[in-house]
């Protein structure tokens, strides 16, 4: 009897052990629906926990287990019912997409629909035209324009630049006037927009074609939601400060090291992948003082700048600082060139400061730009848009998103 009651006290012990730790989200002061917010994070924990017990028996690595559970996590919602779109699945100069137009346009020969060109997020690695369609389902109902959701090719298998190349491929074709007209677009009045990972595509090819003299039409707009914009300074305050995260995935040098299929160690997050002198040439374009007040309270300049970093990790991360991995860095005179641009930046975000830098020296060259910064909520949280884990916030946020393509696409 007492061996019984022990067992029975052991297992409910780690229980509860087990229940505190997929319950507890700290830093979640303030963050509105905390009960589904909790289940979203535990289910992160166990998704985590499995890609390790993966990894550690040989069967596949952690980043494929994050990979494929989010299209787990995507069958939990409800079935879709008609949305008076069409959506097809298909193919543009090779590369998969999906394309959602409006029922009838196919009976009108001449008419040209305003697009947006859509770029998941997924650190490179992860995501999917499947993960992201409750966004771009909604944002082609809400506006009435076309949009393009790109399918393009994933790290680590596909490194840089070839998941870039797919996106640069699908807007390029695009903004032909020739192959617009076969898909009913204007080519005048194309967006591009992307999410994270996706908003790093997006302000590279922003820039491609505002230093191509060449092209004809250009992206009209762009639409950066919480972008990744820089890998030289991970030690600005939003890298530094407790806050809520939900994606609970790998070392935070990993997402780096599968973009560029170069070894980088975790060095990279006390900024041990640059030298003095890079510091010294880069650090203009990463300046904590576009960065607010209110952020900068504890941490008001960076102290890794007279540094000399690992040599090594140096040679191996060199290539992050190329404008078409980190478009931040450029001078001002490179991004006035840029056009009209929306940013979304949100609180609890490693990515929160680069987006207030990026958004203020865009306004410094010239650059029409509207940043709303949305308080109280995480990375990522525009993506739940509907299912078990549904957010107010992210229908905000894409009412604010909706809006302004409406108003300047």
């Amino acid at each position: 009897m007492t061996r019984k009651l022990q067992r029975l006290a052991i297992i409910s012990s780690v229980l509860i052990i087990l229940f505190a730790y997929l319950y507890h989200v700290p830093n979640s002061e303030g963050v509105p629906q905390m009960n589904r917010i909790r289940l979203l994070s535990g289910s992160m924990k166990i998704i985590k926990f499995i890609g390790k017990i993966s990894e550690i028996f040989g069967l596949a690595p952690a980043w494929s287990i994050q990979r494929h559970s989010g299209l787990i996590l995507k069958k939990l919602k409800p079935a879709e019912v008609n949305v008076n779109l069409k959506i097809e699945n298909t193919t543009i100069e090779d590369v998969p997409v999906r394309i959602y137009s409006p029922l009838n346009l196919n009976d009108d020969k001449t008419k040209h629909l305003p697009a947006i060109i859509f770029f998941h997020g997924g650190a490179f690695y992860m995501g999917s035209i499947e993960t992201h369609h409750p966004i771009t389902l909604r944002l082609a109902l809400q506006t009435g324009f076309i949009v393009i959701s790109v399918e393009y090719r994933l790290a680590p298998e596909h490194p840089f630049p070839a998941g870039l190349n797919d996106c640069f491929k699908v807007t390029q074709y695009v903004l032909d006037s020739n192959n617009a007209k076969k898909l009913h677009i204007d080519s005048k009045r194309v967006a591009i927009s992307g999410d994270s990972a996706g908003g790093n595509f997006a302000a590279v090819i922003a820039m491609r074609f505002a230093n191509n003299s060449n092209k004809i039409n250009v992206p009209r707009v762009q639409v950066l939601i919480y972008p990744v914009v820089q890998f030289f300074d991970f030690m600005v305050p939003s890298y530094l400060t407790p806050a809520l995260h939900i994606f609970h995935f790998g070392r935070r040098g990993e997402i780096l090291e599968f973009y560029l299929n170069k070894s980088i160690s975790d060095d990279v997050l006390i900024n041990n992948h640059t030298s003095i002198e890079q510091k010294k040439q880069y650090r203009q374009f990463v300046d904590w003082s576009l960065i607010p007040n209110k952020y900068r309270k504890v941490y008001k300049e960076s102290i890794t700048d007279n540094i000399e970093g690992n040599p090594k990790l140096i040679e191996n991360a060199k290539q992050a600082l190329d404008p078409d991995v980190s478009p931040l860095l450029v001078n001002n005179k490179e991004l006035s060139k840029l056009p009209s641009t929306y940013i979304l930046t949100v609180d609890h975000d490693r990515l929160r400061d680069e987006g207030f830098i990026y958004a203020a020296r865009l306004k410094a060259s010239g650059v029409n730009v509207i940043h709303h910064h949305f308080d109280n909520t995480f990375h990522g949280s525009l993506t739940f848009l509907e299912g078990l884990f549904q957010l107010d916030i992210a229908h905000e946020m894409l009412a604010d998103i909706v809006q302004y393509l409406k108003e300047n696409l």
